[in-house]
């Protein structure tokens, strides 16, 4: 049997740890919306002075799975075509294959459907789009990249369109309070467990408990 003596617990919100490897995203932003575009859920964070505000976080269920769904049942109904998930995932990404170019034209506009529906609810949960920066990233984040356009008049897009930068920030943030990540075979293990995610979005201590970390940036803690 193992024995196991846990002395300390840093907690932070899954998107917020990619600021560690992009701290210079939020220099010189007092307010940054955090937008973490996944599979089935979008959660949103507002940072006030690098601060994660967790009265803001919300979670909506307009992940991509749901708007891969859609489109490729809309392809199925207008041009009787039955494409496949990596195909929609290609061309909502703006990459090329081979496919029906009326099938393509339909996911192409199913795309900016998707971004808009998506730009919406979040304005309708309390982050004006156009006052405020946001910081997009997760699996998502190239589709709504790509479809997001000027007339949606949104004050500044950043996109961090590798879906590692969550696991790569929390190994960095996990080797700065600890001295460094040993880069051996166990640096995968590492990594894998930090991909989990973090689901205390909506339930973090208040600001009052926040102890500064790596990077400028905070660190969720119990209150003494």
């Amino acid at each position: 049997p193992y024995k196991v003596t846990i002395e300390d617990v840093k907690l932070f919100p899954q998107g917020y740890s990619a600021i560690a490897i992009h701290p210079e995203l939020i220099q010189n932003e007092p307010s940054v919306l955090l937008m973490d575009i996944g599979g089935w859920t979008v959660d949103l964070m507002r940072l006030d002075n690098r601060i994660p505000n967790a009265s803001t976080c919300r979670s909506l269920e307009l992940g991509m799975i749901r708007c891969i769904d859609e489109t490729k049942e809309q392809v199925r109904r207008d041009v009787g075509l039955s494409v496949t998930d990596a195909q929609v995932e290609r061309v909502l990404a703006g990459k090329p294959c081979s496919m029906d170019e009326d099938a393509r034209s339909i996911i192409q506009k199913q795309g900016r459907l998707y971004t808009e529906r998506l730009l919406s609810a979040a304005m309708e949960s309390g982050f004006d789009l156009k006052a405020i920066p946001v910081v997009m990233l997760g699996g998502g984040a190239a589709v709504v990249k790509g479809n997001v356009s000027e007339q949606d008049g949104l004050c500044r897009v950043f996109v961090l369109i590798d879906d590692r930068v969550n696991a790569e920030g929390f190994e960095r943030i996990l080797g700065q309070f600890s001295g460094g990540v040993s880069k051996g075979p166990r640096r995968n293990c590492r990594r894998k467990q930090f991909r989990r995610k973090n689901t205390i979005a909506g339930k973090a201590a208040k600001n009052d408990n926040l102890n500064t970390g790596p990077c400028g940036l905070r660190t969720l803690s119990q209150p003494a």
